[in-house]
């Protein structure tokens, strides 16, 4: 609409020419109100938006523990996870993980263990959900600081790992990932391990923009329960449940499902024996 306003010099302003100028002004906050929804559009990003499923998981795990010299003590151990795809719940379906670890720990500072460990992994294929095998290794670093409540422990750990593996598409990738996890655990007997544990992570990923495209890698809980039978044998059962986010970021799974550990301990008959630390949970 074109807007003109003739002059004028004294006297009231005619009726014509005031309705025309509340016209034009109208027009002008019309115009101003439509550039500014466009700016805004033009300014603000997109939301993201992202696939969602779940998928079922068993984990199982065993280590031995042993006595290296002196504060120094030793750990292998084996862990093995099964699970299910979007569409298939048995959580047993498929063998998609196969990760022995060994770690050199010390605890030579009262209520502090600090470790150092070295872990391999192989994916098996999961040929319904189009993941190919893959493999994959990690060295990794610990702090892990106890806070003894009685019958009852606090504990955090902040664990650094560097994950070193062939992408889909060929290229080796470094992933740096740091890891802080925060747990308790109540023991229900004064003479023998019996234990309610629980603990909750998060971990992030920094790598080359070509593999990943959002720094939050997984949240991870778990419920357990651990008990002894014998001097140096721990049998923990729980329930983990995970939320992870795809490297290109488009795809957030919920992982869930039963967890078994069985720990041996080899220890001297005078040393005071305490439950182990949780179960190491890993997935696809």
């Amino acid at each position: 609409m074109r807007c003109v306003l003739s002059r004028w010099t004294k006297g009231p302003v005619p009726r014509l020419q005031s309705r025309h100028i509340l016209q034009c002004l109208r027009s002008l906050v019309l115009l101003t109100l439509l550039g500014a929804a466009q700016a805004s559009r033009a300014a603000t990003p997109e939301l993201s938006t992202y696939a969602v499923g779940s998928i079922p998981v068993a984990v199982g795990q065993g280590d031995l523990e042993f006595p290296v010299s002196g504060d120094f003590r030793g750990q292998v151990g084996l862990l093995f996870l099964t699970q299910g795809t979007y569409q298939e719940r048995n959580p047993f379906s498929h063998l998609s993980l196969i990760s022995p670890s060994a770690w050199v720990h010390y605890d030579g500072v009262s209520n502090l263990r600090l470790s150092a460990g070295f872990q391999e992994s192989w994916s098996l294929a999961v040929s319904s959900m189009g993941l190919p095998a893959t493999h994959e290794e990690r060295f990794m670093a610990r702090a892990r600081v106890q806070q003894p409540r009685g019958a009852a422990a606090i504990y955090e750990m902040l664990q650094l790992d560097l994950r070193s593996f062939d992408d889909p598409t060929g290229k080796h990738q470094l992933v740096f990932r740091p890891r802080l996890r925060v747990g308790t655990g109540f023991n229900l007997d004064a003479t023998r391990i019996h234990s309610l544990v629980l603990y909750q992570e998060v971990a992030l990923r920094f790598a080359d923009a070509s593999y990943t495209k959002r720094a939050f890698d997984f949240y991870r809980a778990l419920v357990g329960y651990t008990w002894t039978t014998r001097r140096g044998t721990f049998i923990t059962a729980g329930v983990v449940g995970q939320v992870s986010l795809s490297p290109a970021g488009t795809r957030l799974d919920f992982l869930y499902g039963p967890a078994l550990s069985l720990a041996y301990r080899i220890v001297s008959a005078k040393a005071v024996e305490g439950p182990p630390d949780p179960p190491e949970i890993e997935t696809h």
